[in-house]
């Protein structure tokens, strides 16, 4: 384990050294007198579950947060930096999981926005950083237009754009395909090279141990290790991230990104339950002419995982709604024979539809409302007699799901929207799997959740189709998709594409898939 205040080798002095930061909000200690160094010429991986105050780290460097406590040095003099003005001109760069843009801007309008352009080739500065680093884009191009991908690489060249010698990238490879990942890989290098570090804030260690130099894991806001990548093992800082050993099962390997994309896939035997849900031609107009949702077709064996991949943006919102009577569409969708399409909410959901949203806050909760009471949403249709609930047995049976579901909370009337984002996702699913649905849609059901809590969400799917029910997982996250889906489909512009049985997806092809280039015809 490298002293976190060693460079590289330990030949040059750091080129970024943060001493004894600390960050509270309120009563929440957020970070626990950190220390943290960067090398010259090193990507350096940043690792932590959610939660473990690596973000609100990079914040603290790039000026969005004021540090309670501590210094900040960069190429070995102290600097004060107040705001992002300050971090930028002391040669920090970020990109954040939002892109800061102007949709209706240019490329490069973005990449200059704020910056003085007097006697600049603007576009000509941009083609010339777009080849040195391989970040190909059109400066001419709008923003508003830009798949996911190209969108990042105007962030990095907007942060090169403006002198920066450590940029900071965080979570970058979320909503990218894998040749995305490689090519961002690439540029990462190329930026080394030429001088610059990178920092990569991720909690995918798979990723880090093929990026990165040195690695330094948090843990609850506090420093754990910083070590180089030569000397350890995605094992090794697994358990450093999760303070134990982690279970020894794939699912929780794959939530950590430390097993390699398709592995835990293979010698898996193949769904043969009777067909359960069939969807025919399922379309949804959308504005000026354009479906957004189009001739969607799928069917679905019972105790079957179907896994829908798909870059942000290709109608995945609109589908899971269609998939679930949210909203209304043209087609058919039976489930055990029954048609749904053109029925009311109620007929959904005694037929044993049930939706986990990918928005928990907007869509799958009553912020304000208790747990009890969010617990019974849905069920007052189906389970109330004479239009009245039974609050007694609601309460006895919320306090046994907050136990099953191990629901941090001081009690059944704690208000929702006080607990913690993997507690709200417990809580949802407590309140799905009440149901007893014959068919589960869940979007994104892993995003922002802690090690612990992705596991446990993959142990409660892969039980529910163990019990017979037909299961469908939407999500951007293609790592996630691969560790849970007997069988894989695409989701590009409001269609499905392709069809892969478990074991044999090529993460290649599918990244071709979701970004268009071959088969969405």
């Amino acid at each position: 384990m490298s002293a976190p205040d060693a460079a590289p080798g330990g030949a040059a002095p750091p080129l970024l050294r943060m001493r004894g930061i600390r960050k509270t909000f309120g009563p929440v200690v957020a970070l626990k007198d950190v220390d943290f160094t960067v090398g010259p010429r090193e990507v350096h991986g940043l690792l932590g579950g959610n939660g473990a105050g690596k973000t609100t780290l990079m914040n603290v460097l790039y000026g969005l947060y004021a540090p309670d406590a501590g210094t900040i040095e960069i190429d070995g003099a102290p600097v004060v930096i107040a705001s992002p003005k300050d971090a930028i001109a002391a040669g920090v760069g970020m990109v954040h999981q939002t892109f800061l843009q102007v949709d209706v801007f240019t490329v490069a309008e973005n990449v200059v926005l704020g910056t003085d352009t007097s006697g600049v080739d603007v576009n000509g500065r941009i083609r010339e950083l777009s080849e040195r680093f391989g970040l190909a884009v059109d400066p001419a191009a709008r923003i508003g237009d830009l798949p996911v991908g190209v969108r990042q690489r105007v962030e990095i060249l907007k942060a090169l754009y403006r002198g920066a010698k450590i940029l900071v990238l965080d979570e970058p490879t979320t909503n990218l395909t894998p040749q995305e990942v490689d090519a961002l890989f690439g540029s990462m290098r190329a930026i080394v090279d030429e001088g610059m570090s990178v920092v990569l804030i991720t909690h995918k260690i798979r990723e880090t141990m093929a990026a990165c130099d040195r690695m330094t894991i948090m843990r609850d806001g506090a420093w754990i290790a910083t070590v180089d990548a030569a000397d350890t093992s995605p094992e090794d800082l697994a358990a450093r991230m999760v303070g134990a050993a982690p279970a020894s099962d794939e699912t929780a390997d794959v939530a950590l990104g430390g097993t390699e994309i398709g592995d835990a896939t293979l010698d898996v035997p193949e769904v043969t339950g009777p067909v359960r849900v069939v969807g025919s031609r399922l379309t949804v107009p959308g504005t000026g002419g354009k479906a957004v949702v189009e001739d969607v077709s799928i069917e679905l064996c019972e105790g079957e995982i179907l896994g829908i991949a798909g870059v942000a943006g290709n109608g995945q919102v609109e589908l899971a709604e269609t998939l679930t009577g949210c909203r209304p569409a043209h087609g058919s969708l039976t489930l055990d024979g029954t048609e749904l399409v053109g029925r009311p909410t109620e007929a959904w959901l005694r037929a044993g539809v049930v939706y986990v949203p990918e928005d928990r806050q907007r869509d799958g909760i009553l912020p304000g409302a208790d747990i009890t009471e969010n617990l019974v949403l849905g069920a007052h249709r189906t389970r109330a007699k004479a239009g009245l609930i039974d609050w007694g047995r609601a309460r006895r049976e919320a306090v046994e799901a907050i136990s099953e579901f191990a629901v941090k909370t001081p009690s059944a009337a704690t208000a929702c929207g006080q607990l913690s984002g993997g507690n709200i996702q417990r809580v949802i699913l407590a309140r799905a799997f009440a149901h007893n649905p014959k068919m589960l849609l869940l979007h994104n059901p892993t995003r922002g959740l802690d090690i612990a809590s992705t596991q446990f969400v993959y142990d409660r799917i892969r039980a529910a189709a163990a019990g017979g029910c037909s299961v469908i997982v939407i999500s951007e996250d293609l790592d996630e998709v691969i560790a849970l889906a007997d069988r894989i489909r695409v989701a590009y512009s409001g269609r499905l594409v392709g069809d892969f049985a478990r074991g044999h997806a090529d993460p290649y092809e599918l990244g071709r898939l979701m970004t268009g280039v071959s088969g969405a015809a």
